[in-house]
């Protein structure tokens, strides 16, 4: 099975985004980037595109400009998520509204650009789909650290896992995979949301976090992209419904 030609990269502007998309344009793979916010770091040669992926009209504009570009794109990398600005650090402190942000960015958004990129590579017979989870969608032991709203995040991660073992069933005939990949914890340079996160938590709970990583270090967005750049070539065409962890052992 071949590798996919084109891809659509939500979340293109995060530190994961930008790994993923640097790698696959390497392997000659064409790529959208698509974010709220462009990057000027992005590779020669991508093409960017503003949206929200919560918005149905605008996951609509995603797909047409896909189709301009590609006819029909090989894969979608939904890497686009999160669990927002608010601190919600438990239970009492999760209202509704934080729950419906969590929900909608990871969950909605996921469905939403399936349901309008999928039926094109039924069409070719050929697609690749990625949904970004977490190793969170187990929860997590101790206090809230890095995660700004555990609860809400924890349910959507999870929902994810749920979302691409069913597409993968429904889908695995018409040639599509679909899988999930599962991220522990992944810093990336100082000014980068998680990093200062994780650089202002007091050092008792930094070393916590490090020392039940048995790997004994974080990962790297080239890690995880490296990752989505294997599920993405035809050497990974017999991998459907999975979600693979990439957290140094810590699950």
């Amino acid at each position: 099975m071949r590798d996919a030609r084109s891809a659509i990269v939500t979340g293109a502007s995060g530190m994961i985004g930008l790994a993923t998309v640097r790698i696959l344009t390497e392997k000659g793979c064409a790529v959208l980037a698509v974010d709220r916010v462009p990057s000027p770091a992005q590779p020669d040669g991508v093409a960017n595109f503003t949206a929200d992926v919560t918005d149905p009209e605008q996951v609509a504009a995603i797909a047409a400009r896909a189709a301009q570009l590609f006819a029909t794109a090989d894969a979608l990398v939904h890497i686009a998520g999160g669990a927002g600005p608010n601190r919600a650090p438990d239970l009492e402190t999760t209202d509704l509204s934080i729950w419906q942000q969590v929900m909608t960015l990871n969950v909605t958004s996921a469905f939403l650009l399936a349901r309008a990129l999928v039926p094109p590579m039924r069409g070719q017979g050929f697609g690749r789909v990625i949904m970004l989870s977490s190793i969170l969608a187990r929860g997590e032991k101790g206090p809230a650290t890095t995660v700004a709203a555990r609860i809400p995040y924890a349910a959507a991660k999870a929902a994810l896992t749920g979302l691409t073992t069913q597409l993968a069933k429904d889908c695995a005939a018409d040639g599509i995979t679909v899988n999930a990949v599962a991220p522990g914890l992944i810093l990336g340079d100082a000014g980068t949301r998680i990093r200062d996160r994780f650089d202002a938590l007091p050092e008792n709970e930094r070393a916590r976090m490090l020392a039940a990583i048995p790997a004994g270090r974080p990962g790297t967005a080239d890690e995880v992209a490296g990752m989505l750049a294997f599920l993405l070539s035809g050497a990974a065409g017999y991998i459907n419904g999975a979600t693979i962890a990439i957290d140094g052992a810590a699950t």
